[in-house]
């Protein structure tokens, strides 16, 4: 889904807050609405070249996986900057 410029930092913040307020430690655990909103939003800084190695490690098979609330503040970091 492309996204505006407004729209990804809207949905990014939103992201990064429902993370934090999950209090889930584990990214297998999210919801699956919430882990949808994750990857939509991750895959649109993808698409426009953006690639952090702390979000590139929510689903990753070959090293260890960043946890939620690592997650939550490496997006919310991203966000503010932007």
């Amino acid at each position: 889904m492309k996204m505006t410029n407004d729209e990804l930092k809207t949905a990014g913040a939103e992201v990064a807050r429902a993370l934090q307020e999950s209090g889930v430690k584990s990214n297998g655990d999210l919801p699956r609405e919430l882990r949808a909103r994750f990857i939509a939003v991750r895959s649109e800084l993808f698409r426009r070249g953006i690639f952090d190695p702390v979000l590139g490690r929510f689903d990753s098979a070959t090293v260890t996986q960043a946890s939620t609330p690592e997650i939550a503040d490496q997006l919310a970091r991203l966000f503010a900057t932007m």
